[in-house]
Order: structure tokens, then C-alpha cells, then sequence
């Protein structure tokens, strides 16, 4: 990995913001950079790239543009510390290190010269497992799937467990379309020969189907609402045939 990096700073070490990169200075970027995505990700093998800022763009369009789409950024370098000017040469006192795109956005009009930490993990990623604890404080913007007492998630957010909440909003349909003069609404008789032969409502999954494939939340509280609307119509239908009877 160390000769791969020294190889891919040489190519670069020609024209940096006009400048001329010294040993030196690709020297301490290979250093800190490698033990910045080290220390995110222990345990795991992969290759980085060490790119400069072009001044311009975010960090992780300089890893899409500057190598290809399939590097990302991890981590930005800068000498000196956050809130002091840096455009020199030498890392060797102390360097700045941001691990997100929001921390740099904070710090990077304190000079241009940042290096980008990049691989082709996924952007600003860290790969560590069986942690006792995740703190996070401000937003937190996953690009993959999060899995809770499960190995391998199959949804954005897939739970081996109860999930306790003071409020769950779901993006659902109404189903209101009952109340449309032209929806054919199945008589007692066709319901009660349904629910003969099939064990359960009609539109509704069996209980084999939710089982085996589970019930969509938005999906079923649309069926269960279709139901309540329907029954109502059946009962306004009861109490003119009652009224009628008593009549």
C-alpha cells in the first residue's frame, strides 16, 4: 500500500495550485492520511488515495472527479490547527483532521491547502462492528442498509426486535374510493361465501401471507380502513331496510 500511495503523489506532485510538492510534504500527507482511515476503520483492507483540494468543489466531488466515481472521500487534512491559515509545507507540528463534509464546510476558508483522504469504501464511511454504544449529535445520513440485531439487512432499516416510539408517520392512501357512486360494494351474501371459502376478508392477505411475507404498515392500514368504510355503507344499508321493515 505504502509504495502504491508514493506512486500516486508523484503523479500529482508536479502541479498543486501551481506549486511544487516537496518529499516532504508527500511524506506527511501518506502518513496522516493512512492513519486517519486507519483509525475509522480497524481491521479492514483496503487502498486510498491522497488528493488535493482543488479550492473549489466538495471533498467528495473532487474524489468522484479527481480519481472516478468509485473513490470517496473520508477525512480532510490541513497543518495547523482548525482556525489558523495554512498554506505551507510542513505537517509535522500538528494537523487539523474532519471526518465529515459539514466539519469541513466550518473550516475550509482557513486556506486551500487541504488534502482529501479517499477509498472506495463509501463516502465519509466507518466500517467498525460490535460497537457498545453510537452517539451522534446532528444529522446522520446513511447510504446504505442499517441493520439492529441482524447481519445482513435487507431494507434501509431492517429491526430483529421491538421498536418502541412516541409516534410513527406512515405516507399512506386513503381509501376513500369507497364512497365513489361507482364502487361496487359486494353484498352480505358474496362476503359471507368469501369468507367461507378463503378463512378471511376479502383484499385481505391470509394469515399465511403475512407471515410469510410480513404486512406492510401503510399498505394494510389502506385495507383496514377500506374495511371500516365498507361496513359503514352496510350498516346505513341495514338501518333503511330497519326503517322500512318498521314502516
Amino acid at each position: 500500500m505504502k509504495n502504491y500511495l508514493i506512486i500516486f503523489l508523484v503523479l500529482f506532485s508536479s502541479s498543486v495550485f501551481g506549486q511544487i510538492l516537496s518529499e516532504k510534504q508527500m511524506q506527511n500527507a501518506r502518513a496522516t492520511g493512512f492513519a486517519i482511515v486507519a483509525a475509522k476503520n480497524p481491521g479492514s483492507d483496503f487502498s486510498i488515495y491522497m488528493i488535493p483540494w482543488d479550492g473549489v468543489n466538495t471533498l467528495e466531488y473532487n474524489a468522484n472527479h479527481q480519481i472516478n466515481s468509485g473513490w470517496h472521500a473520508q477525512a480532510a487534512v490541513k497543518g495547523n490547527y482548525f482556525y489558523q491559515d495554512f498554506d505551507g509545507n510542513d505537517f509535522t507540528k500538528y494537523s487539523s483532521v474532519v471526518l465529515s463534509e459539514a466539519s469541513f464546510n466550518s473550516y475550509k476558508n482557513r486556506g486551500t491547502q487541504w488534502w482529501i483522504v479517499c477509498s472506495t469504501l463509501s463516502p465519509f464511511s466507518d466500517t467498525r462492528k460490535n460497537m457498545n454504544q453510537l452517539n451522534v449529535s446532528g444529522e446522520a445520513i446513511l447510504h446504505a442498509n442499517v441493520g439492529i440485531g441482524t447481519t445482513s439487512p435487507a431494507y434501509k432499516l431492517d429491526v430483529n426486535g421491538t421498536i418502541r416510539a412516541t409516534e410513527i408517520k406512515v405516507e399512506a392512501q386513503t381509501a376513500d374510493f369507497v364512497f365513489e357512486e361507482d364502487y361496487e360494494l359486494k353484498s352480505l351474501e358474496e362476503v359471507e361465501q368469501f369468507i367461507q371459502t378463503n378463512n378471511h376478508l376479502p383484499d385481505i392477505p391470509s394469515a399465511k401471507e403475512m407471515k410469510e411475507d410480513g404486512v406492510g404498515l401503510a399498505e394494510m392500514n389502506k385495507l383496514l380502513l377500506q374495511k371500516v368504510e365498507e361496513l359503514t355503507l352496510y350498516v346505513i344499508q341495514l338501518k333503511k331496510e330497519i326503517k322500512k321493515t318498521q314502516k
